[in-house]
């Protein structure tokens, strides 16, 4: 049997492994991939640009920040959903789309997901935050965060009139969870915001249509922590022989998920 014989023959077998192995991994994904913005996945289309640039750069932040600190590489993720009615959200388990995202170095994690349902008056659709706001934190960051806690920051922020505008509101919550998550987690004395500051940011900052909640592309998802090894290689692997066997390289894509799981605890929070 000849050299480029037995080439052909492995080759082959690879493929066929990586045919298999795609097909055990090509279920229906329940959850869409996260977003190239990673921290701020707005699914629902409802929040301003400005709010949404504001929670993936306080995200990046918190995570640059801490990654020195012990249990450091905290990440706090926000997603939005729209729903057909409330009985939906039941369909969404919080737990599942944290460990498939990947949230949170070593487990220092924190997701929140928001719902809507869209609704009509005066001939004018609009979506309205459905109930309830779900919290999900990651094993290692409940030793600092208390179930009771992050539902008290519910109950002080979006879940009360202060802000009746959806991003005042929002980013009121957020602000609170990361101020807890600096306070309580890495000893910060404060956390300041000021949101004053921020109504005049957003009324400085008309909106403009920006889809920003594409998923992260293939590439990305299957070089991070979130994609299953069935996946990684049923697609990579008849690649990386191909490119082993005819030459060539490829670019290594930086993650963006920390790799972290979770337990289950969280909180789903009525108002």
């Amino acid at each position: 049997m000849t050299l480029a014989t037995k080439r052909r023959k492995v080759f082959f077998i690879v493929l066929l492994l990586g045919f298999i192995l795609t097909l055990s991994a090509c279920k229906q994904d329940e959850y869409p991939r996260p977003s190239n913005a990673f921290y701020i996945n707005d699914y629902a289309n409802i929040l301003s640009v400005a709010t949404r640039d504001s929670i993936r750069r306080e995200g990046e932040r918190l995570y640059d920040i801490t990654q020195g600190e012990t249990d450091g590489g905290s990440q706090i993720v926000v997603a939005t959903f729209e729903v057909a009615s409330e009985a939906d959200i039941a369909n969404y388990d919080i737990t599942d789309i944290y460990r498939q995202w990947g949230i949170g170095d070593d487990d220092m994690g924190l997701l929140i997901l928001m719902f809507f349902e869209r609704y009509e008056e005066n001939e004018i659709e609009y979506l309205r935050l459905l109930e309830p706001i779900q919290v999900e934190v990651g094993y290692r960051m409940e030793q600092y965060l208390s179930p009771s806690q992050l539902g008290q920051i519910l109950d002080n922020t979006i879940y009360t009139d202060t802000y009746m505008d959806l991003d005042m509101a929002t980013m009121h919550m957020f602000y609170e969870f990361i101020s807890a998550i600096y306070i309580d987690v890495y000893d910060y004395e404060t956390f300041n915001y000021d949101m004053d500051f921020y109504q005049e940011y957003l009324d400085s900052n008309p909106d403009v249509y920006v889809d920003d909640s594409i998923p992260m592309g293939m590439i990305v998802y299957l070089l991070s922590p979130f994609s299953s090894w069935s996946e990684k290689l049923g697609i990579l692997l008849p690649f990386l022989i191909f490119m082993i066997l005819g030459g060539g390289g490829f670019a290594v894509v930086k993650n963006v998920g920390g790799g972290g799981s979770s337990g289950g605890m969280g909180i789903r929070r009525r108002r």
